[in-house]
Formats: structure tokens, sequence, C-alpha cells
């Protein structure tokens, strides 16, 4: 990880007005990916009938995203160490906006797969940069809360694109709310630029220590406390990245008949429970000074909400929003994994083990996203919709392809039984 002495004005800066503005700013971006990772699930039956698809080829095209974003996390992570955020997240944001607008203006499959790639790429700095940000310009003791925080603006991104976002979709359709999107990325990249610096002090960010690329990656790779935490943030995150920002809200639209911004403020609950159980699951974590045993419970009460959810008899409507709130509520607390990850590993490789494990939290729902979907159409019985020749799915269908969801949820429980406990203090050798 980046470090560098700084002198005491610079010290005295950590922690203020401009710190708070530069972290706001990171989190923005951070923010804007997850908008865009999230808008695909209001818009699952539009983007069947405007490329002629089945569940599978929308599964991937939203899983695209995930897909490189996942894959670029260990080269970013890498590269934050040697270059900085600054220069990474304002071209990142260039990159994302023009992948949006790419995506909504595609018209063939080839050319949206394409925009949904670049989103991904441009998206893939926003996180890691924005915890960057955080651990330079905030005291270390609030990295948790922090982490928490970044993840919990994020899930506002998240709420936007699906209940306000569906709206718009039913009455404009879906592609112009995305190039106005695509134009917010832009600017945005242009604010990170002109305001955002890499530390207090105004330095570039400084290498510590002589390691290349690949032995940061390698060591970061050796350690086997980081691939159980790795694969936690995979299981856990994946039932939220399938079903709250893909296939959740035409899981809902059938099973309780309701049309789409109902369905998509509903899928959006989780992301404002998520929203607050990621700020409260730092802060609590970091008071307590305990990071094993909010993993464990986010991974216990996450298994219990989702079988109930999804194969108990069928729940009333407020009942199963109440659920999903929790299961984001609850559910917020697996970010802990990174800040894990990074105190039990040495200070040197902090980018690689961020770029690992927050990898695999994405990787999770490049994994989910498509089985569902494929397992949707392997199950499906032929029958379309008369209007548009788009796959109508049954609830026996969505039964038979969510069970992954449960299970991911109960393989996270018992990794988090095998974790290692830091106090919230660095122990990494």
């Amino acid at each position: 990880m980046t470090t560098g002495t700084m002198d005491e004005s610079a010290s005295a800066r950590v922690g203020g007005l401009r710190a708070w503005i530069v972290w706001f700013l990171g989190a923005n971006a951070f923010f804007y990916a997850f908008f865009e990772r999230a808008a695909p699930s209001v818009m699952v039956d539009q983007l069947m009938g405007a490329f002629a698809a089945g569940a599978g080829v929308v599964g991937n095209l939203a899983a695209l995203y995930l897909y490189i974003y996942a894959l670029l996390q260990l080269p970013v992570g890498l590269l934050l160490d040697r270059w900085g955020p600054q220069k990474l997240l304002a071209s990142g944001m260039e990159i994302a906006g023009l992948g949006v607008a790419t995506f909504a203006l595609a018209d063939n499959i080839w050319v949206a797969y394409a925009g949904r790639l670049a989103i991904g790429a441009g998206s893939a700095v926003g996180f890691i940069s924005a915890l960057t940000l955080a651990a330079h310009w905030q005291p270390p003791h609030r990295f948790g809360l922090f982490s928490g925080m970044t993840m919990g603006y994020a899930m506002v991104g998240g709420f936007l694109a699906q209940g306000p976002l569906g709206a718009l979709v039913e009455s404009y359709g879906w592609r112009d709310p995305l190039l106005v999107t695509a134009v917010w990325g832009v600017v945005l990249a242009a604010l990170i630029w002109l305001v955002v610096r890499d530390r207090p002090d105004g330095r570039p960010v400084q290498r510590t220590g002589n390691q290349s690329l690949g032995r940061s990656l390698v060591q970061a790779m050796s350690l086997g406390h980081n691939w159980v935490l790795a694969i936690y943030g995979l299981v856990i995150s994946g039932p939220f990245l399938a079903y709250g920002l893909l296939w959740g809200v035409p899981h809902m639209m059938l099973v309780y008949g309701i049309e789409r911004d109902t369905a998509g403020f509903s899928a959006s609950l989780m992301t404002i429970g998520f929203a607050i159980g990621g700020p409260l699951g730092g802060f609590l974590s970091d008071y307590f000074r305990r990071r094993k045993l909010p993993l464990i419970f986010a991974s216990l009460l996450s298994l219990v909400l989702w079988a109930t959810m999804l194969y108990a008899p069928t729940l009333p409507l407020p009942v199963y929003q109440v659920l999903l709130f929790l299961v984001g509520l609850f559910g917020g607390s697996m970010i802990l994994v990174i800040a894990l990850g990074r105190e039990l590993s040495p200070p040197s490789i902090g980018g690689a083990v961020t770029g690992f494990v927050n990898g695999a939290f994405v990787g999770g729902g490049a994994l989910l996203q498509p089985i569902i979907g494929i397992v949707l159409d392997w199950v499906w019985d032929g029958t379309v919709s008369a209007d548009g020749g788009v796959p109508v799915y049954t609830p026996a269908n969505y039964d038979t392809a969510l069970v992954i969801i449960p299970v991911a949820s109960g393989i996270g429980f018992l990794l988090s039984l095998l974790m290692r406990e830091s106090h919230c203090r660095p122990v990494g050798e």
C-alpha cells in the first residue's frame, strides 16, 4: 500500500473538510458504477425484446460488466499502489460514460456486449480508489467506517437504478434514460480530475518496497486467509448481485403480479438496507474491535432470510419487502472482509489484497447472474409472449433457478467460522 511522510500542516488536513470532499467524489465514482451495475434489472424484458434474446443471453449481457470488473480488480489494486487514485478514477469514469452511451445506442447484441464491457472496465477503479482515498485522507481508525460508508453510498445508486429508473424505463424506454447517465459519467470524470488529489500534501503516491506487480499479487494470493475471505465475499455478495440487481424484478413481477416500478422499488429495499448496514456494520466493528463476529452473523442471517423468502409459502408482499430490506441490512457487514484482509496482510501489498478480495465480491454476481438465466432457459417450456415473442417463465422455473442463492449463503456461513480475527489492527507481517 502507498505511504509517505507528511508534514504537520498536511497531517492537520487529514479528516478535514477537503478530505470529505475528496472522499465524496471518490465515493461518487463507485455510486455511478453501482448505478450502472444495477440498471439492467428494470429492463430485462425490454432487453430481451430489443435483442431477440432469452434469459441466458440477458444474464450474460448484464454479467459482462461483472466479468471485466472482477478481472480488473487485481491489476487495479496493484496500479493504485504505484500510480494513485486520481488518474485511475478520472480515466475510469470517462471510459464508463462512453460505454454507457455505446450500450444505449446499440442496434445489435454484439455492440451491447461491447458497451457493457466498457462500463465494467471503467467502473472497476471506483471502489478500490475510493477506499485508497479514504486511507490517505482519513485517520486510520476510521477505515472500517469509511469502507462501510463508501459501500452504503453506492447502494443509493443501486436504489436509484431500480424503483426510480424503472419508472423512467416504463415511460421512456430503456435507451434515453441511459444516455442521460452517460453524460453524468463524463462530467464526474472532469470533476475528479480537477478536484481530487492522491494525498493531503498534494504529492503523488510513492511506492513502498521494490516488489514487482507480479510478486505483490503472488504474495497476496499465497496467504490462505485471503482465499477464505475472497470466497466468502463471492458467495455472500453473489445472491445480492444476482437477485437484487437482475432477477429479483422479473421474479416479483411474476409472483406478485406487480408493475415494474413497484418491483424495482421492492428490489431497491435490499440496497437501502445495504446502505444502512454497511456503515453501521463498519462502525460497530470498529467500536467493538471485532471483524469475525459480524461476518458470521451476516452469513447466517442471509441464509435464513433467503431460504424464508424464496421457499416458504408465498408471503404477503409487505412482509417480503421487509425481508428484502433485512437481507441488505445484515448483509452489509460483508464489506468487512476487505478491512480484515488488509489487516491480516503485510501493508506493502494492501492494494493487491483489496483487489483480490473485491474481485471475488463482484465475481459472485458474474457467476450467479448467468447461471440463474441459463437454468431458467433450461427448465423453460418454450412459451413466449404474444406481443413481443419474449420468453415467459413460470414461478416453478424460478424456484429451480434460484435454489443456488441459499446454497451460496450456507457456504459463506461455513467459511466465516474459519476466519482469523484481527481485532481491527494490522497484524500482517
